[in-house]
Formats: C-alpha cells, structure tokens, sequence
C-alpha cells in the first residue's frame, strides 16, 4: 500500500476517534465516547433534582396538613355554633345564621385548596 493512502487512513482513523464527542449517558455513548466524569456529574444532577422534589413533597404535605387543621377547626366551631343556635329560643338568630354560612364557606374553600395539593 503507498505511503500516501496509509498516511491519509491514520489521518482519517485519528480524527474519528478523535472527533467524537464523550457524554455521561452509558446508552448513548458507546465503548469510546463515554466520559466517567460526565457521567458522576449526571448523577450529581439527579440527585440534586430528587432532593428538591423531595423536600417540595414534605412542602405540599405540611401545607395540606396545615390546611387539615384549619378545617377541623372550622368545622368544630361551626358545630359549636349550630348546637349554641339550636338551644336559643326562638331559634338561631341572624347573626349566627351569617356565621354558620360564612364558616361553610371557609370550609368549602379550604378542602378545594386542599384537593388541589393532593393533586400536586
């Protein structure tokens, strides 16, 4: 084989193998193109990112826990409310009719917003 073709094969096989680019993903880079380095930073962003999803899940589940408290409160004054109207006489007056309505409401309001942390 001449000089030329064999220089010009190395030429071409060095820059091939030079050409390629490393990457951390296993799947994607091949027998050569895979860099150890890439891939231990790989790991280090999906760690970091399970860690943020992690501590945002303990987040939503102390804002729901929170919200659960706010309804049993309100659930038990309302309660207290209905059994106080139900004793008067006379019946319950409309200030406490008022109350009793708002006190739904707040409840009503609360489970929605929980509802949707559920759905997080």
């Amino acid at each position: 084989m001449p000089k030329s073709i064999l220089l010009a094969l190395t030429i071409a096989l060095a820059l091939a193998a030079g050409g390629c680019a490393t990457t951390g993903d296993p799947k994607a880079g091949g027998l050569f193109g895979w860099s150890e380095a890439k891939a231990q930073q790989r790991q280090a962003d999906a760690r970091s990112i399970l860690a943020q999803e992690e501590r945002r899940g303990d987040e939503l589940k102390a804002e729901r826990q929170r919200l659960e408290g706010q309804i049993k409160t309100k659930r038990n004054q309302l309660s207290t409310l209905q059994k106080k109207s139900s004793a008067a006489p006379g019946g319950p007056n409309p200030a406490d009719v008022a109350e009793m309505r708002r006190l739904e409401q707040e409840i009503e309001q609360l489970n929605r917003e929980a509802l949707v942390l559920m759905d997080l």
